[in-house]
């Protein structure tokens, strides 16, 4: 539903006071006055500095600065009206005017007037949870952005200071790499790149996604990730390839329209080092979406709320710029809560709650990776068919995926295969993982450079014969992890 329908339909049901949780305090006041115009109702507005104002006149009514007295005034006028309070959650503590709201609560009850609080971040006492409803406006969707983007380059066409042309089918993409941005930060963005050179080119795409990236990171947990690196890249894994390729063009409005629902993710469970991560972020760049990587460790904060809140924002961000990739790099820390602690007063528990219900009824196209070195610390509920559509194991790679791994990095590296005895470093590599392979090659490589200058077979072997894999220095728990996948995932090779 439309933010508009929605909020004028909490509205209309007589809800006294709504707590309207949004950073875009120029967008809650646009859509009140659309809301206020529908309703034929004024639209008052309260701030610290100026008091309580009319939105169509802008001169503040004398006296009501003081919070206490602007809520006074609104009970004393009796006046049927909308009104917005901004940043009023800071004095939501103050038990005088929690008697207030109450108190006013009444009068709104009885027709279609509402005090409407808007904030970044939400505080309603426990004396008001039963008369204030929550609403988070959601993040601009693509259709508003569109329109923001069109309005920019009249605005910028107008002044003559950039006489460009943009095809709708640029616009669309343009409106697609601003998803996840407020109105005001997409406006921002395109101001900076347009008046950069007064022209738009190709390259400014990539410049649009490294100031969305600054600004996602600087305001959530998220972190927008780059990956130049195809599925072609990754040794092995034929199975977990095949099934990314049928789901390739899942999130296309051609699938939409076939009656196709997008898949909702997969969990990459494995040995360390055999390219869980690296597949994460290649499944991104394949399927031609952005890629956001929420860090589970990061979710947590010391004050009370911040957690919950963290994730909330975290999972509202990659909803609005779906469709997306959520890379969650080694899950078990943030979601292995013991069903018998409270040692953190219930966060974990409230946590793991929040993310698995998300899980379970996301509509939005979020397609999670999830990656694991632990299974044993993840709890059951979340294995259950339905949160993710696959398990997928990646063990140790074979002969045949080492030999893959090896000519990746190497040619990687502007280094020939055919210089090398690949079949001796296949064989002597039994039980080397991806990243120690890798490892191998970089070793050798610093021998080389400090030496005679060329890589050889000779210089890998001497790195190998120094090397003790983790398959043998964590046998048991390598095995116990083989023994535990063996009947309940797919094998990713």
């Amino acid at each position: 539903m439309d933010p508009v329908q929605e909020l004028e339909l909490l509205i209309r049901s007589r809800y006294p006071i709504i707590y309207l949780e949004s950073w875009e305090e120029e967008r809650v006041e646009h859509l009140l006055n659309l809301i206020a115009r529908n309703l034929k109702k004024p639209l008052l507005i309260w701030t610290s500095t100026k008091g309580v104002y009319r939105s169509d006149m802008q001169n503040p009514i004398y006296n009501t600065s003081n919070p206490l007295q602007a809520i006074s005034h609104i009970q004393a006028s009796n006046l049927v009206a909308l009104y917005l309070l901004k940043d009023f959650h800071q004095h939501l503590e103050d038990p005088i005017i929690i008697r207030k709201l109450k108190d006013l609560s009444s009068m709104f009850e009885k027709n279609e007037g509402c005090l409407i609080i808007s904030s970044p971040v939400v505080n309603i006492p426990p004396e008001l949870k039963r008369i204030v409803v929550h609403f988070r406006l959601a993040l601009p969707s693509r259709e508003d952005l569109r329109k923001v983007v069109i309005h920019t380059l009249e605005e910028l066409r107008s002044s003559a200071r950039v006489p460009l042309k943009i095809d709708p089918e640029e616009i669309n993409h343009i409106s697609d790499r601003l998803r996840g941005l407020t109105l005001s930060e997409a406006k921002r963005a395109l101001y900076q790149i347009l008046l950069h050179d007064n022209r738009f080119t190709p390259e400014d795409f990539h410049r649009i996604l490294e100031t969305k990236k600054e600004i996602i990171e600087k305001s959530s947990i998220l972190e927008f990730c780059y990956n130049e690196d195809s599925l072609s890249s990754l040794g092995g894994m034929k199975r977990l390839k095949a099934w990314l390729a049928k789901r390739k063009k899942a999130f296309s409005e051609k699938a939409e329209k076939f009656g196709l629902a997008p898949p909702k993710g997969i969990l990459l469970l494995g040995v360390q080092g055999c390219g869980k991560s690296y597949a994460a972020k290649t499944i991104a760049r394949e399927w031609n979406l952005p890629l956001l990587k929420l860090d589970p460790g990061k979710i947590y904060d010391k004050y009370i709320g911040e957690s919950e809140k963290n994730l909330r924002q975290a999972l509202t961000i990659a909803e609005s710029m779906a469709p997306v990739v959520l890379w969650i790099d080694e899950i078990e820390k943030g979601f292995s809560y013991s069903q018998f602690s409270d040692a953190d007063s219930g966060v974990s528990k409230r946590i793991f709650s929040t993310f698995l219900t998300w899980l379970q009824e996301k509509e939005k196209m979020v397609f999670v990776v999830a990656t694991s070195n632990d299974i044993f610390a993840l709890p059951p509920e979340l294995l259950r068919k339905g949160r993710f559509d696959e398990i997928f194991f990646i063990d140790l790679p074979d002969d045949r995926e080492r030999r893959e791994i090896f000519l990746i990095h190497l040619i990687k590296r502007e280094k020939k295969p055919d210089g090398f005895d690949i079949d001796l470093l296949v064989k002597k590599t039994s039980g080397f993982s991806g990243a120690e392979i890798e490892q191998l090659i970089i070793s050798a490589l610093y021998s080389a450079f400090s030496g005679t200058g060329n890589l050889t077979t000779e210089l890998i072997l001497e790195e190998i014969q120094n090397t003790k894999p983790l398959s043998i220095t964590m046998s048991e728990k390598v095995e116990a992890l083989r023994e535990w996948a063996k009947e309940r995932t797919i094998p990713a090779a």
